[in-house]
């Protein structure tokens, strides 16, 4: 593995302008591998071939085809470049596909490169200079402005030492592939060989693969145990990001493989269909792009047709940016940050690109207005798995997120998951729960709020109670049970809410009576203290009262909420101040006595048994006695 540097170049240009005949000087292999393309001298399919560099190193070339019917197999190739080999013939100079390819190279984010003129041996002095020239113009502004032009020759190898030097100088100058997170490489090509099966090839985006480990093809949704490994024509026992891989998989058909499925560590990556992402719109040609338009996605080696929808506005000027979203007719893979090409349907022409931000498999269940917000947050995140982390923890609003979910959806290893986790409650920013699973602390505000806004409603039904039970008012509010309760302790400290004897209210709120229903309880409260152990039962203090059963239960109701009166069981109805005589009463007897009988309780307090049983259940309940065979003794 210390011969390979992991990044991979590549050939960019027109048809014929000579790309296959200088990777073939450079390597001495055809990248050229199909009948058709041999037969008629043209590139139709990716190509690929080892370039050794001059301290020993091996890098991978990619050749792509340059006729405008292939441009999605260029894209496909293109996606994986760290640096381009720009080809432009000087018999011809700057034609249609050597624009288009440039452009795709801007939007894919390809940092350096440079510009080999071809057949500089057939065109005259003066046409290599105007050509060269043009080419300033037109590379002015881009990745490529300020790089070298080698004149070359592949029939007589004139310049390709210069050319060498310089392609050995734009390694030198790349920082080699992260090999960091999971394993996924895009699928290039796949192939079935004699006694090995089915052959996956393609570069590494991320992380590293071994013989032996399993890995995932999506959306196939397969698994396969990786038999063999080679990078650049080599068996090793792993590949990397950034190396020309071709991974061995054992026990799936070669023919339910094609070229833009995903080889992957198995769990991380889901197909979708829809795409969201930030797009900028390049092509100056045609004028406004509209909401609607049908379109070509091109991302890794994926080509998925779809729907163009501006997730802001109706329509989209050359050079601006905006979040779209793409509707695909069939699921695709891809993850945040992955670079994207659109172009038309129909005519196929570039439209621009940009960087994938979310995607989903079904519509995203939220609003255009959270969508947004939502689409801020991952771009905000772009490149930074701990930033993705937070957000996804943030996006899951008042539901529990464990951090293995956490950890798929940000792309790294579970044992790194752990660590962000870690890291975000030192901060205070996530909330961990008695399961483990985490909640931000914007989910846990927003579910103090709902919280806050359920008694607020409560309260406006309900003017005479003086709050909500704890059990109703998670079912108002569809929390989960773990985020209820945390939610409710901060409802509480931050002053939101409060409880009374097991009632939850808004903090500030207050019953507020009508003099008429002040009038109502003064008079109840005087029915109940009249004869405190022989009172009427619910069902009977409306026609004591003169009032409807309506209006008296709710101030009994009420009553009973501030402790003012007890309901036992029957129906029977005390006021507090007669449940502390009995209390008293019980004291004292059993102080007296050391126990106390039913019958001597009921002669006391000179009340019936039909008082009397209910009322020392109560007394039982409340801690003040304790029930032996058939007698109460005080509790200890």
């Amino acid at each position: 593995m210390q011969d390979i540097f992991n990044i991979v170049i590549g050939t960019a240009g027109h048809i014929d302008h000579g790309k296959s005949t200088l990777v073939r000087k450079l390597t001495g292999i055809d990248p050229d591998r199909l009948p058709e393309e041999k037969e008629r001298g043209l590139t139709i399919d990716l190509g690929f071939a080892p370039f050794t560099l001059k301290d020993g190193r091996r890098i991978g070339i990619i050749d792509v085809p340059g006729h405008e019917k292939f441009v999605k197999n260029m894209v496909a190739g293109a996606t994986s470049l760290d640096g381009v080999i720009l080809v432009i013939a000087a018999d011809d100079g700057i034609m249609p596909q050597t624009r288009e390819h440039l452009n795709i190279l801007r939007i894919l984010d390809v940092k350096r490169g440079v510009i080999a003129l071809t057949k500089v041996d057939i065109a005259e002095p003066d046409m290599i200079e105007l050509v060269e020239d043009e080419i300033r113009q037109m590379v002015r502004g881009t990745f490529l402005e300020n790089a070298p032009i080698y004149r070359v020759s592949s029939h007589t190898g004139a310049g390709y030492d210069a050319l060498i030097d310089g392609i050995n100088r734009m390694a030198a100058a790349t920082p080699p592939r992260p090999t960091e997170g999971i394993f996924r490489m895009p699928i290039q090509r796949v192939f079935s060989a004699k006694g090995f099966g089915t052959i996956a090839t393609g570069v590494p985006i991320s992380g590293r693969a071994k013989i032996g480990d399993t890995l995932e093809v999506l959306p196939l949704g397969k698994s396969s145990r990786v038999r063999g490994l080679q990078a650049y024509k080599g068996d090793v026992t792993e590949v990397r990001a950034g190396h020309s891989s071709a991974v061995n998989l054992s026990d799936i058909d070669h023919a339910e493989v094609i070229r833009g499925m995903v080889l992957s560590t198995p769990g991380y990556l889901h197909a979708a269909d829809h795409v969201n992402a930030r797009f900028r719109f390049l092509n100056e040609d045609l004028g406004k792009l509209k909401n609607g338009a049908a379109v070509r996605l091109h991302a890794g080696t994926v080509e998925g047709l779809g729907t163009l929808n501006l997730v802001e506005g109706q329509d989209l000027l050359p050079g601006s940016e905006a979040f779209v979203q793409v509707r695909l007719a069939e699921p695709v893979v891809v993850a945040p940050n992955d670079l994207f090409v659109l172009r038309l349907q129909s005519p196929t022409v570039v439209l621009g690109g940009g960087r994938i931000l979310s995607s989903t498999l079904g519509r995203p269940r939220m609003n255009r207005a959270r969508l947004v917000e939502d689409l801020k947050g991952a771009e905000a995140a772009l490149g930074d798995p701990k930033k993705l982390f937070e957000h996804l923890l943030r996006r899951a609003g008042t539901e529990p997120a464990g951090v293995d979910a956490l950890s798929k959806g940000a792309l790294v290893p579970l044992v790194q998951g752990y660590d962000m986790a870690g890291g975000l409650k030192q901060k205070g920013v996530a909330v961990e729960l008695p399961s483990k699973k985490l909640v931000h602390r914007d989910g846990l505000t927003a579910a103090a709020e709902a919280i806050g806004a359920a008694l607020e409603a409560f309260h406006k039904a309900n003017p005479v109670s003086v709050g909500m039970e704890k059990a109703p008012l998670r079912i108002a509010t569809e929390l989960d049970a773990e985020v209820f309760e945390a939610a409710l302790a901060l409802a509480r400290n931050s002053g939101r809410a409060a409880e009374d004897r097991g009632l939850w209210r808004k903090a500030a709120h207050a019953v507020a009576l009508t003099a008429e229903q002040e009038k109502l309880i003064e008079a109840a409260r005087k029915l109940l203290l009249a004869d405190k152990f022989a009172t009427p039962r619910v069902d009977e203090m409306a026609g004591k009262l003169g009032r409807t059963p309506q209006q008296v239960d709710k101030l009994l109701k009420l009553m009973m909420q501030t402790g003012e009166i007890v309901k036992l069981k029957d129906d029977i109805l005390l006021h507090r101040d007669a449940i502390a005589e009995a209390a008293e009463t019980a004291r004292r007897l059993c102080r007296e006595k050391g126990e106390v009988a039913p019958s001597e309780f009921r002669d006391a307090m000179k009340t019936s048994r039909k008082y009397v049983i209910p009322l020392l259940e109560h007394l039982d309940e409340i801690g003040v006695t304790a029930r032996q065979g058939d007698k109460r003794v005080l509790k200890a």
